[in-house]
């Protein structure tokens, strides 16, 4: 026995027309029973019900009056039958009508529902439990956060169903998992609770393909299992609920929906409501590289991604775990706030700075991270090609010199230590270039095999190439022994393919609006910056369409004369000209010490990349014979890193699904640890939601699903839990219109209906 609760309705339609309806009435309460239609179309055929009613109305004028005194008789005779006549009539037209509903209504194939469908017996079942995986998911409410509620969800289906039942668990993340299949409850109920919350977004569009491979290979091998539910369990967050924009992309969507819809029957469980929510969305260094002593500046960003906002919301700075410096901003609401903190590094070594700014739900995203590697300077070699004797003979007297000036001649802006060892070609082969942060090759004529090896293990361990061109410079050798990238020939290093040269005089230069990060350092000095500054040689360089080189400064006549691209793990820059007087002024321009240090820097500062990841993002570090390297993950976890032989060689962790701080340990105690910071995409901090009317009319547009909201105290009201899409109705709809037309023609026939010759109370007339 079902008892109904005040202001919550029995029947609630599910279908495209009466979502808005739908979701108007159970905002606060779930509807104890609904109607779900497999075959909407065929409700239109009610129009046919209005059929009796017509022709009722209809006969009723069918005749004309007319006197004559026999009628006058039957007339007083029929008046005291005129209430029985009618009832009998009004019966006939409701039993007629409503014959004519129950065969629409049954051909649309209903099915009764309730807020909570018990498990229907009979036959097994297949049911796949999609569970949200997006860090989303983490949002805290009653000291249970919406996974933890979600696995609740799922504990129950499986504990409701009938014996003989079969189970699949995905994980529906950025990369959706197949956790499990079994038959066995306790084994699957072992497995939602090994379940972990990742902290990256969910994939709808590769998780409803996971999920339809599943259904059709459970299918084809287990036909045992007739029918297949899909329950995903998500609190319908924005980011991960939201239609695919590309039409191709959309297209694939709804095909692949569609062919799990007929395969399955799809229920959307929600367990989320609305929320605020703020993040920590950026944490960047703002001086690179990083020595000792030397001041630098943190930016921090917090986004609020609600309507609220937060006056004094503090924010901490931490390094290695302590605690340095703490503010307060004023984050307006749906908007964003920054703040700089400063900070001196008084030792080398790895270090990991945190800010946090605490104090809503979601707590996945309150902290970032930085693993900053810090040194004692930076190390440069210049290689000079052309061996002269005397100072500032050859271009690499001028780079040392820019990469290490006196002090008090820096430049526009403090610059790091920087050390620059000047050396002939011979030590390309006799140094050890690991030691090095960057290798500058000053008017280097060629390279041989093994010089060119060295240097392309070189960019694979991390390191950094700048070439300066020059009178010595054969490009028909560098092509073949350094190679282009994206020809075949050759190692692929150079960013460029190396022209003739060209001895026409530019005197002007095209920073392309400074844009360049090398360049950043010249933007609003006017004069002061590379604008006039001549040039009176220089190779023509092509850059190859489809490739990752980036043009950093042109000619005047349109010619790159700075090109640059990442090679391995490492960065190739490419300068057209030489780094002596006799090609180009450059050399004795003020404006040639900040350019060659924020090259450095801007060459540095992928290592800072490599060090912050996103969820994600595999961890990599070079391989070396006999290297052995283990992984301590974010959770405690250790782990060994597997190598990647077919790709530059490189040990790889790829667990990184969630944020924290990675430690890689060395083999052996010479060498040290090297920490990793991962942190989330932000993205899935906007809390926004799809709501049920958009996710029928744009998210899943045509394809049949059941949508139930799962307050968040269903647990602690002990409501159970749905494991069955619903009871079908056909049938017995059936069996009830049957029923109606014996009753229809019992009743015309005890009135006399089906019989011409009897008029309703005429017998009653003659006998009156």
């Amino acid at each position: 026995m079902m008892t109904l609760l005040p202001a919550c309705p029995l029947f609630a339609a599910h279908g495209p027309w009466s979502s808005t309806l739908h979701d108007s009435l159970f905002a606060t309460h779930a509807p104890l029973l609904s109607v779900g239609w497999l075959a909407p179309a065929m409700l239109g055929w009610l129009a046919v019900a209005a059929a009796p009613l017509l022709i009722h109305l209809w006969s009723r004028r069918n005749y004309r009056e007319t006197s004559w005194a026999a009628m006058e008789c039957l007339l007083a005779a029929m008046r005291r039958q005129t209430r029985r006549i009618r009832f009998e009539q009004w019966l006939l037209l409701a039993v007629r009508t409503l014959l004519v509903v129950l065969v629409v209504v049954a051909v649309a194939e209903p099915r009764l529902e309730s807020a909570w469908p018990t498990v229907s017996p009979g036959g097994r079942v297949h049911r796949i439990l999609a569970i949200d995986g997006s860090y989303s998911m983490g949002y805290q409410l009653g000291g249970k956060t919406r996974f933890d509620r979600a696995k609740d969800v799922a504990r129950r289906i499986v504990q409701e169903s009938s014996a003989g039942d079969a189970f699949t668990l995905v994980l529906m993340g950025a990369q959706p998992r197949l956790s499990a299949t079994a038959v066995d409850a306790a084994a699957m109920l072992d497995e939602i609770d090994r379940l972990r919350l990742p902290h990256a977004g969910a994939n709808l569009r590769a998780t409803v393909a996971l999920v339809r491979r599943v259904v059709e290979s459970v299918g084809r091998e287990k036909p045992r299992w007739m029918r297949h539910e899909v329950y995903l369990v998500t609190d319908m967050q924005r980011a991960s609920w939201s239609p695919a924009a590309a039409e191709p992309a959309r297209a694939d969507f709804l095909r692949q929906s569609g062919e799990l819809a007929r395969a399955a029957s799809l229920v959307v469980l929600d367990v989320g409501q609305p929320a605020e929510n703020r993040a920590v969305t950026s944490l960047e260094l703002l001086e690179w590289p990083v020595t000792v002593g030397r001041s630098v500046s943190l930016r921090v960003r917090i986004k609020d991604f609600g309507l609220q906002g937060r006056k004094g919301q503090p924010v901490e700075l931490r390094v290695d775990g302590r605690r340095m410096e703490r503010k307060e901003m004023d984050v307006p609401p749906g908007g964003e706030a920054s703040a700089t903190f400063d900070h001196r590094f008084r030792s080398p070594g790895e270090h990991l700075v945190e800010v946090c700014a605490p104090g809503d739900a979601l707590e996945v995203d309150n902290c970032r991270r930085l693993a900053v590697p810090v040194r004692e300077a930076v190390r440069t070699l210049c290689i000079e090609g052309r061996p002269a004797g005397g100072a500032f003979h050859g271009a690499a007297d001028y780079l040392a010199v820019a990469l290490a000036p006196r002090a008090g001649q820096a430049g526009p802006s403090e610059h790091a230590p920087v050390q620059a060892d000047v050396a002939p070609e011979s030590a390309i082969l006799e140094r050890n270039l690991a030691n090095y942060d960057g290798l500058f090759l000053c008017n280097v004529a060629q390279f041989t095999a093994s010089e060119a090896k060295a240097v392309d293990a070189y960019l694979r361990a991390g390191g950094n190439v700048i070439l300066f061109l020059g009178d010595q410079v054969s490009a028909e050798r560098y092509h073949r022994a350094l190679g282009v990238a994206g020809m075949p020939a050759g190692l692929g290093l150079l960013p460029a393919e190396i022209g003739p040269l060209v001895e026409q005089p530019q005197l002007r230069l095209d920073p392309l609006g400074n844009r360049h990060p090398i360049l950043q350092a010249f933007r609003g000095r006017g004069q002061a910056s590379l604008l006039t500054t001549p040039v009176f040689k220089h190779y023509r360089l092509k850059t190859l369409d489809g490739s990752r080189a980036v043009t950093v400064l042109k000619l005047a006549d349109g010619d790159p004369l700075i090109v640059e691209q990442p090679v391995h793990r490492g960065r190739v820059i490419v300068v057209a000209t030489s780094a002596e007087p006799s090609w180009t002024a450059l050399p004795l321009w003020p404006s040639f010490v900040p350019l060659v240090q924020e090259m450095v820097a801007y060459c540095l500062a992928g290592e800072m990349r490599q060090r912050n990841l996103t969820v994600g993002e595999p961890i990599e570090t070079p391989a070396t014979t006999g290297r052995t390297l283990a992984v301590q993950a974010a959770d405690g976890r250790t782990s060994p890193m597997t190598t990647r032989i077919a790709e530059d060689s490189l040990l790889s962790y790829a667990d990184t699904s969630e944020s924290g701080v990675y430690t890689v340990r060395g083999g052996t105690p010479s060498e040290h640890d090297q920490l990793f910071a991962v942190n989330v995409d932000t993205m899935e901090g906007d809390l926004s939601r799809v709501e049920p009317e958009t996710l029928r009319s744009r998210t899943w547009t045509g394809v049949p699903f059941a949508y139930r909201s799962i307050r968040p105290d269903a647990a602690e009201a002990g409501i159970r839990v749905a494991v069955d899409g619903g009871t079908a109705l056909p049938t017995e709809l059936l069996w009830a219109a049957l029923g109606l037309l014996l009753v229809e023609t019992w009743l015309g026939w005890k009135m006399g209906y089906h019989d011409p010759a009897i008029v309703p109370g005429l017998d009653e007339g003659v006998d009156a």
